[in-house]
């Protein structure tokens, strides 16, 4: 799904007052400016899914409540971008409402009342995404597509499920921050995890264990 948002543009000369232009530079990251071009106006078939513009206040709020998490900002960023494209009324076939696709349940759990409400979706999302990003020990993968599939999906495959879909999301999501999937994967492939099960059995991987009673070694 690619929702499809319209923001009010007081355009003088080449610069956009009141609003931000996201955008992707020839890596796929996200740029943010406030100055646009004919292209941002009218963009080529290929490149209009990949530039929205948003309002200079909703930026700020982002900032704002990154901030009060402590929390990556880039990260939320890309992640409202691969969502929604900064959508607040998407919803999606699965029933993932506002910016940050918030399920119900999730929501839910964070105190969000209405789901369409940009401050308290934002606010759910956030707090999802850092508490996913301290479970998976920062691992970025893991914690995107445990964002994506649920934690379920991420324990019972002990990694980043094989679903096409979620795959396709860390690296699209990755790419806006810019880092490579393949890059950062074959870069942490040494990291290995040891730890002792509940019943006893000595236990290696290469995915952090996300659900773990006792000790846990790293061994590089």
């Amino acid at each position: 799904m690619k929702p499809f948002v319209v923001f009010l543009l007081i355009v003088c000369g080449a610069r956009v007052f009141g609003g931000i232009i996201v955008k992707q530079d020839k890596n796929g990251r996200l740029v943010f400016t406030n100055t646009i071009d004919s292209r941002d106006l009218n963009p080529a078939p290929n490149r209009s899914a990949g530039t929205v513009v948003i309002s200079l206040p909703l930026k700020e709020k982002i900032s704002a409540l990154c901030e009060k998490y402590k929390f990556r900002e880039d990260l939320v960023l890309a992640v409202i971008k691969a969502e929604s494209s900064f959508n607040p009324r998407a919803v999606s076939p699965k029933g993932a409402v506002g910016m940050m696709q918030l399920m119900r349940e999730t929501a839910r759990l964070y105190g969000v009342q209405n789901r369409f409400n940009i401050d308290q979706n934002l606010e759910g999302g956030i707090q999802h995404l850092k508490y996913l990003h301290a479970k998976y020990r920062e691992d970025i993968p893991l914690t995107l597509a445990a964002y994506n599939a649920g934690e379920d999906a991420v324990e019972k495959n002990n990694g980043v499920p094989p679903y096409p879909e979620t795959r396709q999301y860390v690296r699209r999501v990755m790419s806006y921050m810019g880092m490579n999937y393949q890059f950062y994967s074959s870069r942490n492939s040494s990291r290995v995890f040891k730890y002792t099960s509940p019943e006893g059995r000595v236990i290696l991987t290469d995915a952090p264990p996300s659900r773990i009673r006792g000790r846990v070694e790293v061994i590089d």
